[in-house]
């Protein structure tokens, strides 16, 4: 159970500041984007402009990692200047490591950000790097089947 632990639990990912950063050497984030940065299918709110906007005064590079479509991704994505990989494949990793080397982030100062365990938290897990779990955004959207894997993830939130 404890594969799935977090290193990092966060109401929102505007807790991670450019202080948080700094402190915990970070350079990379590696973001989830459905329930952790904006509703499903829906594009960021000025929320999401201002963090994006204070991740590059920091000197951070962020990018999106998510098992949705390319399109979405790149939807998302382009607007704010920011990288994106769609299809991930989430929690495998080869393609996400694949990404990485591209991108020249190093496990040791990434961070992989996300809403879901068995997911995001699985895959940060699986690269070799810290992890932080945000409470979803919009969970009330969520279709069926990530509110059905919500109730596995109490199970193992129960057991920390």
């Amino acid at each position: 159970m404890r594969y799935f632990q977090p290193d990092f639990e966060l109401k929102h990912f505007t807790e991670i500041t450019s202080e948080w950063l700094k402190a915990n050497n970070i350079k990379t984030i590696l973001s989830d984007l459905d329930s952790t940065l904006a509703i499903h299918h829906q594009p960021g709110g000025t929320d999401v402009e201002e963090w994006v906007s204070m991740l590059k005064e920091t000197g951070v590079e962020l990018a999106i990692i998510s098992n949705n479509s390319q399109g979405r991704v790149d939807r998302f994505s382009e607007p704010l200047g920011i990288h994106g990989l769609g299809r991930s494949g989430k929690p495998a990793i080869g393609k996400i490591e694949r990404y990485m080397q591209k991108m020249g982030a190093k496990k040791e100062t990434s961070l992989f950000l996300g809403d879901q365990l068995f997911t995001d938290v699985w895959c940060g897990k699986r690269l070799k790097m810290r992890t932080a779990l945000v409470h979803p955004v919009g969970e009330e959207h969520e279709p069926w089947n990530i509110r059905l894997k919500r109730v596995f993830e109490r199970l193992i939130r129960r057991r920390w």
